[in-house]
């Protein structure tokens, strides 16, 4: 009764706040605010790379060693990080453009992390019609790391990028748009390229929503639909790039780690449960819930072809340390379950699942994993506060 009590009271109060006519960028705006505050990025490292005498982070090093001559990088035996490196060209591209302003790449980065939630919070309003829902939504997503990373990554990976850029072409009908979208996506991280066959699960569930048609041999064919056959373009296109560019300047080249699920390995398996959970927290409702939908209605195949989509998102992710960035590459899945829910179920049921889903989210510390068995933690605003007074009185309560 009390928790009911505080969902009307909750709603009741929400439905008042987002009576203005900008509620949308109103609501992005506090998302983005009280994101930071839960989850504060580590700004100090920033404060040391960009000091004169200060730690280099190594990624900023090598982009502008990339920016410098693309094909020609140097030092780029130095780690091993860097050999994951040498296709990906949009952060050496701004680097070139800036002036090497890391700063000012950051605050581009940040930007179009708004623009994600504001365009996410866009559409989940175009096929609900409803403030609450899209409130609820945008609440969680942004308590999630798909968009605290945006913020965080200080270190020089460029998640936020490919992550506004597929969204760009997830919600575009414009082929040019869909196609160089895809391309930006994909020359910021390799992950990006395996995420284009979300978008193809994508296009497949709404397709098949407007035909009303479920079958195998439909489904298959809304594989190689008009924008479906944009995104089989960008890959073929990506590809022979990719290898032109290798045999002509990087021959030699080979990636040490590839082959090897490193998150089963003793040194990095303890991080592997956590970040299953914690890329997602509380949208996992979302997405359960809408899968069972699809059980309950016997869509077996779509709902086959999803479950295959996400085995394959799961079984990336765990050959790289980062796990929790590979894993947010699937904020499609996110959509596509929005989707689903919307059009099977009513507004007041799917106002309770987003409900809890947001106070989940909000509720959760920010953590996530870059391997070696340490788990990392965001920490909030006031904590990095008081850290910060602990260094400087030395109460070495952080020690």
């Amino acid at each position: 009764m009390l928790l009911e009590n505080f969902y009307h009271s909750f709603t009741f109060w929400l439905e008042s706040k987002l009576s203005a006519r900008n509620w949308l960028w109103q609501l992005v705006f506090f998302s983005v605010v009280l994101s930071l505050f839960l989850a504060f990025p580590p700004y100090t490292l920033l404060i040391d790379h960009l000091s004169e005498n200060g730690v280099k982070m190594d990624a900023w090093v090598f982009i502008q060693n990339q920016a410098q001559d693309l094909f020609h990088p140097r030092d780029m035996e130095y780690d091993v990080r860097r050999e994951n490196m040498i296709f990906r060209w949009l952060l050496p591209l701004l680097s070139y453009l800036t002036g090497h302003n890391v700063l000012l790449i950051l605050v581009f980065q940040a930007v179009l992390g708004i623009l994600f939630l504001y365009k996410t919070g866009k559409y989940i309003y175009s096929i609900s019609e409803d403030k609450i829902i899209t409130a609820f939504f945008i609440l969680s997503v942004s308590n999630i790391f798909v968009n605290v990373w945006t913020f965080a990554d200080v270190h020089g990976y460029g998640d936020g990028f490919a992550w506004f850029f597929l969204l760009v072409a997830l919600l575009s009908k414009n082929s040019g748009v869909i196609f160089l979208s895809l391309q930006a996506a994909f020359f910021t991280d390799e992950r990006a390229v395996v995420a284009g066959g979300y978008l193809l699960l994508w296009w497949m569930v709404t397709k098949a929503w407007e035909k009303n048609n479920f079958s195998f041999g439909t489904l298959l064919k809304l594989a190689f639909s008009k924008e479906s056959l944009v995104v089989w373009a960008a890959w073929l296109v990506y590809f022979t790039i990719r290898y032109y560019v290798q045999v002509t300047y990087f021959p030699n080249h080979h990636y040490s780690t590839i082959g090897t699920p490193v998150l089963f390995a003793d040194a990095h398996r303890n991080g592997l449960g956590s970040s299953i959970w914690a890329a997602f927290e509380g949208t996992w409702l979302i997405m359960l819930a809408a899968a069972f939908i699809l059980y309950l209605t016997k869509r077996y195949i779509l709902l086959s072809a999803l479950v295959i989509g996400f085995v394959i998102l799961v079984a990336t992710g765990i050959y790289v340390h980062d796990i929790d960035r590979a894993l947010s590459y699937g904020f499609p899945f996110l959509l596509i379950a929005m989707f689903i829910l919307v059009k099977t179920a009513s507004m007041s049921s799917i106002r309770i699942i987003l409900f809890f889903s947001m106070i989940i989210c909000v509720s959760h510390p920010q953590i996530f994993y870059m391997g070696y068995n340490k788990i990392l933690w965001l920490e909030p605003l006031p904590v990095k506060i008081f850290m910060f007074l602990d260094k400087i009185a030395g109460w070495n309560f952080f020690n």
